[in-house]
């Protein structure tokens, strides 16, 4: 009789010692687990992309004249952004720098209304038709020399766009010189705004 109430001893413990064991890697369970004894946990985590990367081209090289007989008076390439994250982007201009030193008795003008010695330049989201924009209409205009928070193009995830350098410049703007205009461009997380 000690001997069988021994054996039931024996396996009460033994299937108290499984069952608690299984009962560890239940995932929405809890319970205390005792000094010196181990249990399992199962953990599960997130992971936030923290790094966005966008490929544009580092120079871009325009023609600005009056001959040109639309209202847009530039001619540029198309300029193609394309976003390499997983998640939404935006694209800002957060500063211009522009040097006009060179076109004589010439100002900029930050709103893309020209006086006759005024020159403004901006940009302008790209049609899918792949075409210079010929109007004004929707541009984005840069400001010269101070801050700025111009948002200029947004792209999902892994998407491509385009923008178009656009511009207009007074009659008595000279044709025959050179100007830089630098925009510095910020590359935000779309999804957290």
């Amino acid at each position: 009789m000690k001997k069988k109430a021994l054996f039931l001893q024996i396996l009460l413990a033994a299937s108290l010692l499984f069952t608690t064991a299984a009962y560890a890697a239940e995932i929405s369970s809890t319970r205390d687990i005792a000094i010196g004894s181990s249990g399992q946990m199962e953990m599960i985590g997130t992971i936030e992309p923290n790094i966005l990367s966008v490929t544009m081209p580092t120079f871009v090289p325009f023609s600005i004249s009056n001959s040109i007989p639309s209202q847009n008076k530039v001619v540029s390439p198309r300029i193609h952004m394309k976003n390499n994250s997983y998640v939404p982007v935006e694209i800002n201009v957060v500063y211009t720098d522009v040097n006009i030193s060179k076109l004589q008795n010439t100002q900029w003008s930050d709103t893309g209304n020209v006086g006759p010695n005024q020159i403004a330049i901006g940009l302008k989201k790209g049609t899918a038709a792949d075409k210079m924009p010929e109007d004004l209409s929707q541009a984005h205009w840069l400001k010269a020399n101070r801050p700025q928070n111009l948002n200029v193009l947004n792209l999902d995830a892994n998407e491509t766009g385009a923008l178009y350098v656009v511009g207009t410049l007074g009659q008595n703007v000279s044709e025959n010189a050179a100007f830089n205009v630098t925009p510095t461009f910020v590359v935000r997380n779309a999804s957290q705004n």
